[in-house]
């Protein structure tokens, strides 16, 4: 019987379980509820219906229009004699409840089910809907089977859940019971009975913050629930799950945030054994984390105490409102759709075994053309890009110039390759070379084999003309450094096709990641050298003989795979992060002592950066040590804060160390610039937040 094979299947438990510390377990595990809910969120428009008043309450009837789900209604419920805003709870009934019986308009048939009406009758905003999983199949054609269990079993032929779909609804409510008026967005919690707990914990999980979370009758082991005791429901749980976590698990994995657990020893669907072993397992997580836990065992049935949870939501949002999430320098976002082409690319190559300089890496490299113009190689780094450019160019024994503003990696490829490096001072302009400092440096040193502009912060300079036209005159090669530039243009031209070579990064840093990887973008005839260079100097693919002693420089498939999905976003990300940059350019338009860099005219930047200047003299390092510590807002990191000439490496006089300075403009914009978060998923208010903490702390 399959029913053995379930045994042994669930008798195992977990088996990929994270393991503590705590904080990290968590993360992940949130991660995995993200990936197995595949909630695909979309805005709601809200139309209110109607607003009365009645027997000491006031009820706001809303109308949802849902892309996915289409049109489904909620009711809003809150004290009439209490001035808002007020703290507010969502509340998310079990499988059978009806959104009347919830808010108090129509008699419960249990009790204790009008939940909504209990909590704003103790001075709460409450917002509550039908999970609309009863009356939309025909009732001949279902025969008396459970319409939430057809649709589980439907929303599984997709790849999808029942519950991930419950879940992206309750989100978007709370995004509605947030932003409502009458609601303190700062103060909000999630209630969920039976199923409706299911949904609550699975939303708090997946919520933008921590969230207080009561959960009545929804406690046990899965194995338990689904194979012993026979009473789990398929639209409370989500598929492929029980790989990763328990139900207990789930729970822990919402710590520190309030939470309290209630159960019923008289409770027909659950067993108190299995529901008590949970509930302690729960404690040992919260008690790890130093969370707020409260575990009520009562006798009752599968039902509710609405004055426990009550007081539970009276006490935890109580006070002033929530800190609002720190604004991170950077944050690097996946979304599930993505992550699940990364994994089905990742799980391509695995099962071809085909594992380096595969078809993936032909992919990145074709959608890489999108962004350059130009025919590209990818390699295994942006540093291993530099270093394969001046080897082809040939500069051992010769001299390199490189902008005395630039990250370590731009010198350092030349003295792998061989060179003498010689440094340049930058323009204020586009910060790029300085045109006139470049041609004292090429009269200087006759010998200079390779120059090597940097297109800093994402802007290609226009200085760039006039550095490729001394170039031109000396036949100089020019290997361009555009780590920070993909996709950034100069009258109208990427980055990355002006000189004989472009370098481009995909660090995680960067504006497009392969987690680790670069590209070498050239002419036809170079490229095949490039692809000799990356894999050990080979003759020719495949080949045994060796012409050149190259190196180790391949990107895997796997960092191809992830490198390919980020490029099929890109044109998403670059208009993100311009549409960013205007933004900041508004905000800061009135903000006293502070001002933008100015971009040039002929260029388009990308944004790596967004850099501004503090008119007065400021301490950087307090400035974003208050920043952060005051407002919860870090800004990014400096392009750069020390010059190439003050490194220990170059400085050291045991090498020799370049005296050519003082390089003034590159010393000027290292210690006055400062760089602004900016990232794809930035929203608006952090904008506006960052802005308001650098008014203050610059005032």
């Amino acid at each position: 019987m399959q029913t053995t094979h379930l045994r042994h299947l669930l008798t195992a438990g977990p088996a990929l379980r994270f393991a503590p510390p705590h904080t990290p377990w968590s993360r992940e595990l949130r991660a995995v509820v993200q990936r197995l809910a595949r909630i695909e969120r979309t805005p709601l428009t809200v139309t209110t219906t109607a607003t009365t008043t009645a027997d000491g309450l006031r009820r706001e009837r809303l109308a949802f229009a849902s892309p996915l789900r289409g049109t489904f209604h909620g009711t809003v419920t809150a004290p009439a004699d209490v001035a808002p805003p007020l703290p507010a709870v969502l509340v998310l009934g079990g499988k059978n409840a009806r959104m009347e019986q919830l808010t108090g308009e129509t008699p419960p048939d249990f009790p204790d089910r009008n939940v909504a009406e209990h909590l704003a009758r103790a001075g709460f905003v409450t917002l509550s809907f039908e999970h609309g999983i009863g009356g939309g199949l025909d009732e001949e054609r279902r025969a008396g089977r459970d319409e939430g269990a057809l649709l589980a079993h439907a929303f599984a032929l997709t790849g999808r859940s029942l519950l991930g779909a419950l879940v992206g609804d309750a989100l978007g409510a709370l995004d509605v019971l947030t932003g409502h008026p009458w609601a303190d967005p700062g103060r909000v919690g999630v209630f969920g009975h039976s199923l409706g707990a299911a949904v609550a914990l699975h939303s708090a999980l997946l919520a933008p913050r921590p969230l207080p979370v009561c959960a009545a009758s929804h406690l046990g082991s899965y194995p338990a629930l689904f194979a012993r005791l026979l009473t789990g429901y398929e639209g409370a749980v989500l598929p492929g799950v029980l790989e990763y976590a328990d139900l207990a698990d789930l729970y822990g994995a919402l710590a520190p945030a309030p939470l309290q657990l209630q159960y019923g020893t008289a409770d027909s669907f659950l067993e108190p054994a299995d529901a008590r072993a949970a509930a302690d397992a729960v404690r040992r997580a919260y008690a790890s984390a130093g969370g707020d836990l409260e575990v009520h065992e009562l006798a009752m049935g599968h039902g509710t105490h609405v004055g426990h949870a009550a007081a539970f939501f009276t006490r935890t949002l109580a006070g002033p409102a929530a800190a609002p999430a720190d604004v991170p320098a950077q944050r690097i976002h996946f979304d599930v759709a993505d992550r699940r082409a990364v994994l089905d690319r990742v799980d391509a190559a695995l099962a071809s075994g085909h594992l380096t300089q595969g078809p993936e890496l032909a992919r990145f490299e074709e959608l890489s053309r999108t962004w350059t113009g130009v025919e590209g190689v990818a390699v295994a780094s942006g540093a291993a890009a530099l270093e394969i450019a001046l080897r082809i160019v040939g500069v051992a024994g010769r001299t390199v110039l490189v902008p005395v503003n630039t990250f370590f990696a731009t010198a350092a490829a030349a003295v792998r390759a061989g060179a003498a490096v010689r440094f340049v001072d930058i323009e204020l302009d586009g910060l790029g070379l300085d045109p006139d400092a470049l041609r004292a440096a090429l009269d200087r040193h006759p010998d200079t084999t390779a120059v090597l502009p940097v297109h800093i912060g994402g802007i290609v300079p226009p200085s760039l003309t006039e550095v490729l036209a001394l170039c031109a005159e000396r036949g100089v090669p020019v290997v361009e450094d555009a780590a920070h530039a993909l996709g950034a243009t100069l009258n109208g031209r990427f980055a990355g096709s002006f000189g004989r070579f472009g370098a481009f990064s995909f660090f995680p840093t960067k504006v497009a990641v392969s987690g680790e990887g670069g590209l070498v973008t050239c002419a036809a005839a170079d490229a095949e050298q490039v692809r000799r260079w990356r894999d050990h100097g080979k003759s020719a693919q495949g080949s045994t003989l060796h012409d050149r002693p190259g190196g180790n420089w391949r990107m895997s498939e796997l960092h191809a795979a992830v490198g390919s999905v980020d490029l099929e976003r890109f044109g998403r990300t670059l208009a993100a992060r311009r549409d960013l940059a205007l933004g900041y350019d508004e905000l800061l338009a009135d903000v006293p002592g502070l001002r933008a860099h100015a971009m040039p005219s002929d260029a388009r930047s990308n944004y790596y950066k967004y850099l501004a200047y503090p008119e007065a003299p400021v301490d950087r390092a307090l400035l974003k040590k208050r920043l952060r510590e005051r407002h919860g807002v870090a800004l990014a990191g400096e392009v750069y804060d020390h010059l190439l000439c003050d490194q220990p490496y170059f400085a050291d006089t045991a090498r020799p160390a370049d005296a050519e300075g003082p390089y003034e403009q590159a010393r000027w914009f290292a210690r006055h610039h400062i760089a602004l978060p900016l990232y794809p998923t930035l929203t608006r208010a952090e904008q506006t937040r960052v802005v308001a903490a650098l008014r203050e702390e610059l005032s």
